[in-house]
């Protein structure tokens, strides 16, 4: 048995975000801490308790889908004077299926390489394997680091509680693209509160709602679909610039109808990451 394309795509997404310390008590500065700095980004996804059908002039078929991923990727930054090459060392990406039952594991077509990346023409980052060609799922990997480094999630400046701001979810628009071409997605977050974290540091509590979907005619006359949606919340260290924590619960509901079978699935998302700031290296005798 396969493990649906839709469940295998959706897996390869990583979701960040970070700031940079604030001290005033009624509003917070929320941005991207500084390129140069080296994060630990561990990340979990799981979807489990999924539900997939096919209907056609055959029968019915119903299958269970549990699949989890877990990466663990350390990331650094070399500057120079074009703008720098960013690595990406994926130590870790472990995937767990099941399908009514009977479990496969194994591991992402990038575990054990570094990805580089530099900016290209349009100013983003886009990575590739040194000295190596990529296809297929490596390279839509690929695609998906570049997604997740490009990411300008929160506006860089001081923030109110309260305040709500759009931002570019473009892990979710990765994902559905390999369904649907061009999906519509959207994202919303709101700054709830400040607190502290339990080792007495300030923190930012974040609400973070996200949606997508869309629907295409394929060239073989096949009409697929897929919708998303996600809820949950970002914590933003303040004090420790690069340390935050996100959670993010939702389901993807996609399909296909060709000629008179149609295949659909839902299927539950539970979503976890957390980045840590690596130690400083000490400096260069």
């Amino acid at each position: 048995m396969s493990t649906p394309l839709f469940l295998s795509s959706f897996f390869a997404g990583i979701v960040c975000a970070a700031s940079l310390p604030a001290l005033a008590s009624e509003s917070v500065l929320l941005k991207e801490p500084d390129p140069k700095l080296g994060l630990e980004i561990s990340s979990s996804t799981a979807a489990e308790g999924g539900v997939a059908e096919t209907s056609s002039s055959a029968g019915h078929t119903t299958q269970s889908i549990s699949i989890t991923r877990e990466r663990l990727i350390r990331r650094t930054m070399r500057p120079d004077g074009i703008g720098g090459v960013v690595s990406y060392h994926i130590l870790r990406d472990a995937i767990h299926t099941s399908i009514n039952g009977t479990s496969t594991s194994k591991t992402g077509d990038l575990e054990g390489k570094t990805a580089t990346a530099g900016k290209n023409g349009a100013g983003n980052w886009s990575f590739s394997l040194p000295e190596a060609s990529v296809y297929g799922e490596a390279a839509k990997d690929l695609e998906m680091l570049g997604a997740f480094e490009n990411r300008k999630w929160l506006p860089g400046r001081k923030v109110a509680i309260g305040e709500t701001w759009n931002f570019n979810p473009t892990f979710i628009r990765r994902a559905l693209q390999r369904d649907v071409p061009n999906p519509q997605v959207i994202g919303i977050m709101k700054l709830r509160k400040v607190d502290k974290a339990p080792d007495g540091s300030d923190q930012a509590i974040i609400d973070c709602f996200i949606r997508g979907g869309g629907e295409k005619t394929m060239s073989d006359g096949s009409v697929a679909d897929a919708e998303t949606g996600l809820a949950g919340t970002l914590t933003v260290n303040l004090d420790q610039p690069g340390r935050m924590r996100l959670y993010l619960s939702g389901r993807l509901n996609t399909g296909t109808v060709k000629g008179g079978e149609t295949a659909r699935a839902i299927v539950p998302l539970n979503m976890s990451v957390k980045i840590n700031p690596l130690p400083l290296a000490p400096p260069t005798p």
